[in-house]
């Protein structure tokens, strides 16, 4: 934990200093001039923005890799996020083209919510009864399925209103002007998420481990699963309606607190929390412009997660037995 906090104020003070705009150190606690409406109103809510938003895909990975007993899944993987993708810019579509229930850009972050809830169920039902890498197959053909839509909306979108920004940098997270109103926001998810995970921490390793063992505590354990797929819909599709798709986080940062720490919920919980916000704004500094361009926050988290998930899969087959 001590690690992940520095790394976490490490990273937090470069989200500051590094951007579109170079803010030079010796105005961060004196900030004056265009400095200061920088820090207040683009910077500051967006580095907070950032690491909440990497706690909470950093805890609903964790969780959903113990409950649904995958060491895969994650919003990403799952079709969570996907399934949020289509129903926020389906608000979009059907408001260009001025179709029926275009109002609903209004509640633009609760069809993202519904969709992001479908997308996960279908990728249950998908892989209910085909084992651990079953659902990951599932997840990646409701994820197949849901981008295809998406792009044949935004080539609609592009042809109608070619003056507009193309969406697709924000398909691939794209953390930005999130505002301090829509931080206040991701806090309370991430209280919900932590506080119910701590609550839960023992029932979601017996869930782990057997549902046998969920029944003994006069628990349903599907009725404990879809609690917090309903919760995780919920945060996934706010954070997908805000800034796009951020992928990968939930994989990456559990398998890392796991190399370290016992892999229990009351430890993996937390610590992934603050891990997987240092790793999200540290992944922000990069995409934002340290390199001098702008890329996609998922392109950089896409590379980190590659060698863990390969890593996985390839321990996973030698566990089973399997021989190539």
């Amino acid at each position: 934990m001590k690690f992940s906090l520095v790394l976490l104020a490490v990273s937090f003070l470069l989200g500051i200093i590094f951007g579109e705009v170079y803010i030079p150190p010796q105005y961060l606690f004196f900030p004056r001039g265009v400095y200061l409406e920088i820090l207040l109103y683009i910077r500051l809510p967006t580095v907070f923005a950032s690491a909440m938003i990497g706690a909470i895909l950093a805890v609903s990975g964790a969780v959903m890799q113990l409950l649904l007993r995958n060491p895969l899944m994650d919003p990403y993987v799952s079709g969570t996020a996907s399934g949020g993708a289509f129903g926020a810019v389906l608000t979009y579509f059907l408001l260009a083209f001025n179709l029926p229930f275009s109002w609903i850009i209004y509640i633009s972050p609760v069809i993202a919510f519904l969709f992001a809830l479908l997308s996960t169920v279908l990728t249950l039902l998908i892989g209910r009864r085909t084992g651990v890498y079953g659902l990951v197959i599932g997840g990646v053909v409701v994820s197949y399925i849901f981008s295809s839509l998406i792009t044949i909306m935004l080539t609609f979108l592009e042809i109608r209103y070619p003056q507009v920004p193309p969406l697709y940098f924000w398909l691939l997270g794209d953390v930005e002007l999130v505002g301090w109103e829509n931080d206040a926001i991701l806090l309370v998810l991430l209280i919900l998420l932590l506080g119910l995970g701590t609550y839960t921490a023992r029932l979601i390793d017996l869930a782990s481990i057997s549902d046998d063992m969920t029944f003994s505590k006069d628990v349903n354990p599907n009725n404990f699963r879809l609690l917090w797929i309903g919760l995780m819909s919920v945060a996934v599709g706010f954070i997908v309606s805000l800034v796009g798709i951020v992928g990968f986080v939930g994989i990456i940062v559990p398998h890392i607190v796991r190399r370290f720490h016992s892999g229990s919920a009351t430890r993996l919980i937390p610590e992934s929390s603050v891990l997987g916000a240092a790793i999200t704004v540290l992944s922000e500094v990069v995409s934002n412009g340290a390199l001098g361009v702008k890329i996609p926050i998922t392109a950089i988290t896409a590379l980190i997660a590659a060698p863990i998930i390969i890593y996985v899969l390839v321990r996973g087959v030698a566990n089973s037995g399997i021989q190539g």
